[in-house]
């Protein structure tokens, strides 16, 4: 039986809320734990600004620094210059500026006096106008998109970059770079050489050869900028001035080269010729006063050159040297005592040496009642056979070696040859005696010269050399070491050889070569010219000498390659010889002769 006084449930409506549970958490611990996490956050973030302003402040400020100095900017060194004896300027650089536009800013343009903006429209007109390009380039350049370094043009001078800075438009700005120039357009070119790109690097000649010296060292800088790429006026900057190169100095002469490469282009062109070399020596010190060559260089266009016209041909390229080399058959045959000047030879027009090679002159003659002296004199191939075979292969080989065959002469400029002289025991039994008159032996111009050099110089030979120092940007001397000489034949024997060589000009195969009032001493060549085939194509033409014959001051050697009007070398090399070492004697003042030459006879 149920009681009645017992607590019945009470039952909850239908549809009626459930009682909601008793919270975890109650409101006032909740709001706490809120108050103590806020609280921790800005311990940390309290710690961490104390950490930046106080502890790593230096470091921030320093690494905002940097972000706001962007990249480092190079100042290109200015190229030292190259100038000619005298001091005159043969390659310098001169100032250029690229003009530079940020696409990003340029529109805010507005020109001074104007209400408004003129924008890009405005930037277009105004700089297309000064820098005289047309709008439609510089429009491409102002609004060139995802870039905020876009060129508008290259190259102008400092002086109108000046003009276009005052315009004052936004973002344009400039970037210096030196650019190479020659005053005398193509003179000495083949000497000079060039330089790569943007006044860069030489690449060939005495840029090239002298690098070190010419190149100096490049400096930097760095600005402050703000968050659009633009130079914050006042600024923190940071600079490292550029070190200029050294100026060079070298032995040529400019007018002198001037003359012998306007001598040199006629002779091409008249004897219709491949190419003419002129080679000008300073007795006595070998310096090079003129090394001039037709077709040349002019290196500010030397991308568009013929290739064969970049280097010194004078240097590079060789040459069978001909007549001109009996000079040294002579030389050694005096100085073993072999012969005498006025030693007398029966010459005929063939001759058939020892071993039963044959040989022949260059025309055809008669039997002739020479001397030694005039067997030089009518350089006569049968009778330099007759006296060189009085000499060892040894001796050929040898005094060719002395007076600079088959050897570099230490020449500043690249791609130097040191011809073709074979061993002496590599000889056949044609080539022992070829070589006595200059056939079967490669030389090249610069090496010919040096042999007249040494007679003119007393015996003694002296390297020639084209640099005679440097001068740094602080106005420092380096003079270059003047090299040693180095006695090749008694001062006798080169004196004998200098009677000699004034009979070629007075009255042998040399007489295109005189010059009034002055003594000339020199040598026709006339050689063939051997090809790559293997085989001969055409003649070398050459001649060379040098005056007074009596005190001796300038050596010039002419060598036409290949010329095809006339190819004796008395007829196409002797007159420009005549004509530069006129202008060399003329310019140094060099006194006339006062005697006349007292000459062997030729004939008996």
């Amino acid at each position: 039986m149920t009681d009645p006084h017992a607590t019945r449930p009470v039952r909850r409506p239908a549809g009626a809320p459930r009682a909601s549970a008793r919270p975890l958490v109650r409101p006032e611990r909740r709001a706490r734990l809120m108050l103590a996490l806020v609280l921790a956050v800005l311990v940390v973030f309290a710690g961490r600004l104390v950490q930046v302003q106080a502890v790593d402040a230096d470091a921030v400020a320093e690494q905002a620094l940097v972000d706001r100095m962007g990249l480092e900017q190079p100042l290109l060194a200015q190229r030292g210059d190259i100038v000619d004896a005298g001091g005159q300027v043969l390659a310098t650089s001169v100032e250029r500026r690229d003009v530079i536009a940020d696409p990003f800013i340029v529109g805010e343009y507005r020109r001074d006096g104007e209400e408004g903006v003129a924008g890009v429209d405005g930037a277009v007109e105004d700089l297309s106008d000064l820098l005289d390009v047309d709008e439609d380039d510089v429009r491409a350049a102002l609004t060139r998109e995802g870039t905020r370094w876009s060129v508008v043009t290259k190259g102008i001078t400092p002086e109108l970059w000046a003009r276009v800075a005052d315009l004052g438009v936004p973002g344009i700005t400039s970037e210096a770079r030196w650019t190479r120039a020659y005053p005398g357009g193509d003179l000495a070119g083949n000497v000079l050489g060039y330089v790569g790109g943007d006044g860069g690097s030489g690449l060939a000649g005495v840029e090239a050869v002298m690098e070190d010296d010419l190149a100096g060292t490049d400096g930097m800088q760095r600005v402050e900028r703000g968050r659009m790429g633009q130079a914050i006026p006042m600024g923190e900057s940071q600079r490292v001035e550029p070190v200029p190169g050294s100026q060079v100095q070298l032995t040529i002469e400019r007018d002198l080269q001037w003359t012998a490469q306007q001598r040199a282009d006629a002779m091409r062109e008249e004897a219709d010729a491949e190419w003419v070399s002129v080679v000008a020596l300073e007795v006595g010190t070998g310096h090079v006063l003129a090394l001039a060559e037709s077709p040349t260089v002019a290196p500010e266009d030397f991308a568009s050159a013929d290739p064969s016209a970049l280097g010194s041909r004078a240097v590079s390229d060789v040459f069978e040297p001909g007549s001109t080399s009996k000079v040294i058959t002579a030389a050694a045959a005096l100085e073993e005592g072999v012969v005498e000047p006025l030693e007398q030879f029966e010459v005929p027009y063939t001759w058939e040496a020892s071993n039963g090679q044959s040989f022949r002159d260059s025309h055809q003659h008669d039997l002739e009642r020479l001397t030694f002296a005039g067997i030089l004199g009518e350089s006569s191939n049968t009778g330099t056979v007759r006296v060189g075979e009085r000499l060892t292969r040894d001796q050929r080989h040898d005094y060719m070696r002395r007076f600079g065959f088959g050897e570099r002469t230490g020449i500043e400029l690249p791609g130097e040859t040191a011809g073709i002289l074979a061993a002496a025991d590599d000889w056949d039994s044609r080539q022992q005696y070829t070589v006595l008159f200059g056939q079967g032996v490669s030389v090249n111009a610069l090496q010919a010269a040096e042999v007249y050099a040494t007679i003119a110089n007393d015996g003694v030979r002296i390297p020639p050399r084209l640099v005679t120092g440097t001068v740094d940007p602080d106005g420092a001397e380096h003079p270059a070491k003047d090299p040693a000489g180095v006695r090749v034949v008694s001062r006798e024997t080169a004196q004998q050889v200098s009677t000699m060589l004034e009979g070629v000009v007075a009255d042998g195969t040399g007489d295109n070569a005189a010059i009034p009032g002055y003594r000339v001493a020199g040598k026709t060549g006339t050689a063939e010219a051997p090809d790559d085939r293997g085989g001969y194509t055409g003649y070398t033409g050459s001649f060379i000498g040098y005056a007074p014959a009596d005190d001796p001051e300038v050596v010039v050697a002419v060598i036409v390659q290949r010329p095809t009007n006339g190819f004796y070398g008395g007829q196409v090399a002797a007159p420009v010889f005549k004509d530069v070492m006129s202008y060399a004697l003329t310019a140094r003042s060099a006194m006339p002769s006062s005697e006349p030459a007292r000459l062997y006879p030729q004939t008996w």
